[in-house]
């Protein structure tokens, strides 16, 4: 992967999110003049409140297995156009503060009549409280579309970060058990308002093994002692709640569906050094469902619960990467292992994690 070649680049999860962004992120951000990320309206304390209740209530099978962070009710309020509030209004504090009080009073009267709760929140104490945010926000707040169109046209070039994966993008993924944005390619225009033709490169994150967190489909997970010690090996915990991530083979129907929308130009397989205690190493190619072999991914989620693995197995290199910086001295069958995806995935590999830390990585010419 030449660096001076990428132009304005995204850097997207081809999964269930947690791919490890950041680090390839942290690697390539000192090639590009600006980051930025593409999603966001404000999350206030009743959408957190809203979105534990509204998983509590439901029956089980129905549970998304939100991070209950308020995500999907503040879309949801931003879809509605009615309820939602973005940060420039932080900065007209009368008409913030009467905005909150008309907000809070229709919260509370929803959520006393939906799940009877009966400790009505405060739009004031709601009110000072952001706004104490929005003295400390003050000096990183401007408007983002026109500073992204003045660093392009000065010729620097900008990273789009995606948040998620693809295949929790509320349109292409796993739905319902998804976020509630646009986590594919396809958010960087509507999120971040530049024309859809800016970005020039794709990178496109996946582990060398698959991951989820939360509730959905998920065909090669591993409830069993070799899923159980990729976890403990990859430190598979969520970043910002802690949950244990469930853990699988890498799925390759799954992330080729995930490239058909997101375009990848080059790969990025983190967590390689994960896999280097196993004598085989599995790859998922195809579903079985029913009496049917599924070689492309199942619109339909509950044909996707349903779905048997089927694996091409590979031999395993059993040793130590952690100090590989190129691509030659890396053992065969890791090198082996990795031309099976990008084979199955038909995008060339740019980038390879072998480690935690922010030098272990091995850029691919």
């Amino acid at each position: 992967m030449r660096l001076g070649d990428l132009g304005h680049t995204c850097v997207v999860g081809l999964a269930w999110g947690d791919e490890g962004k950041g680090k390839v992120v942290d690697v390539l951000v000192e090639h590009f003049g600006a980051v930025a990320r593409f999603c966001a309206h404000l999350v206030f304390p009743y959408h957190r409140k809203q979105d534990v209740l509204s998983e509590q209530a439901a029956l089980p099978g129905n549970k998304i297995g939100t991070t209950a962070r308020g995500i999907g009710p503040c879309y949801a309020d931003k879809v509605s156009r009615r309820w939602g509030v973005r940060v420039c209004e932080l900065y007209s504090p009368d008409r913030f503060r009467a905005r909150i009080r008309q907000i809070v009073a229709h919260k509370n009267a929803y959520l006393k009549a939906l799940y009877d709760i009966r400790d009505p929140l405060d739009p004031d104490g709601i009110t000072e409280e952001y706004l104490k945010f929005a003295a400390q926000l003050r000096p990183f707040v401007g408007d983002t579309v026109g500073e992204l169109h003045r660093l392009m046209r000065s010729g620097k070039r900008v990273l789009f970060e995606g948040a998620q994966g693809s295949l929790l993008d509320v349109d292409h993924g796993t739905y319902p058990f998804v976020t509630s944005s646009s986590a594919g390619v396809g958010g960087v225009a509507s999120g971040a308002g530049v024309p859809p033709g800016s970005v020039r490169s794709v990178v496109g994150v996946l582990k060398a093994y698959t991951t989820r967190v939360g509730a959905g489909p998920f065909p090669t997970e591993l409830n069993d002692e070799v899923g159980e010690t990729i976890r403990h090996i990859g430190k598979e915990f969520g970043t910002t709640t802690g949950r244990p991530r469930r853990c699988g083979w890498f799925d390759a129907v799954a992330a080729g569906y995930a490239a058909q929308f997101s375009g990848p130009t080059h790969l990025a397989i983190m967590h390689l050094d994960t896999l280097a205690s196993f004598d085989e190493i599995k790859v998922c190619v195809a579903y079985k469902h029913g009496t049917k072999t599924l070689n492309t991914f199942p619109a339909d989620t509950y044909v996707l619960q349903e779905a048997e693995p089927v694996y091409e197995t590979l031999p395993g290199w059993k040793q130590e990467i952690g100090h590989c910086r190129r691509w030659d001295d890396l053992p065969r069958e890791a090198q082996q292992y990795l031309q099976c995806l990008s084979r199955r995935l038909e995008t060339p590999i740019g980038i390879v994690g072998v480690g935690p830390e922010r030098e272990q990585v091995i850029f691919v010419d």
